[in-house]
């Protein structure tokens, strides 16, 4: 009797457990669903992008400060000059190129996004590597402009026909985020997040 008991139970194991698979694939449907290949065209502040420099010139210089005691004095060679180069630019080029984001802007909640409000692809190359040294030799006037650009956007945005924008999906504790977007802007378009959030 008891094996026969055993038998009959296994099918509505089996049922409970297929729901509940069937719940954890819709689960990670909705979560695919809920992060669009599109950001919402929210002008990240300069407060914002002040906080990802600033986090991101932190890790740079950590990795200096671990290298130099090691390397002595060949890390500030002539030689190793388009190395360092290389490796500054690389920090931010690789990372915008794949996911429009360093680590700094990564933990700031921010994102390099083209006009279409899509990760920018080889679009971060002339940003990061032309548009940023000319804003820089400029006395950094190109970085200055982007608080006075209604879109803030930088000189180094403007060559590439890149924006910096909120992203949603990452970030620090919510009462940083709230302070970071002091100076944010809005180009006004109802994205599928707002119309979401306003109906729940």
């Amino acid at each position: 009797m008891s094996s026969v008991n055993k038998k009959q139970r296994n099918p509505r194991k089996r049922t409970v457990n297929s729901q509940k698979r069937g719940l954890q694939n819709n689960q990670k449907q909705e979560s695919a669903q809920d992060r669009p290949d599109t950001f919402p065209m929210h002008y990240a502040g300069p407060l914002r992008r002040l906080y990802a420099f600033m986090i991101d010139l932190g890790l740079l210089m950590m990795v200096i400060f671990t290298i130099a005691p090691v390397s002595g004095d060949a890390m500030f060679s002539r030689q190793a000059a388009v190395p360092d180069i290389l490796f500054f630019f690389g920090y931010f080029v690789i990372p915008t190129t794949i996911w429009g984001r360093t680590p700094g802007k990564w933990v700031a909640g921010i994102v390099v996004v083209d006009s279409d409000g899509r990760t920018p692809g080889p679009a971060a190359i002339p940003r990061e590597m032309i548009g940023k040294f000319i804003a820089y030799i400029s006395a950094a006037l190109g970085i200055v402009w982007l608080v006075f650009d209604p879109k803030r956007q930088g000189w180094h945005d403007k060559i590439a026909g890149t924006y910096v924008v909120d992203n949603p999906y990452s970030g620090g504790p919510q009462f940083i985020r709230d302070f970071l977007k002091l100076g944010e802007k809005s180009e006004g378009v109802t994205t599928k997040i707002d119309s979401e959030s306003k109906e729940k």
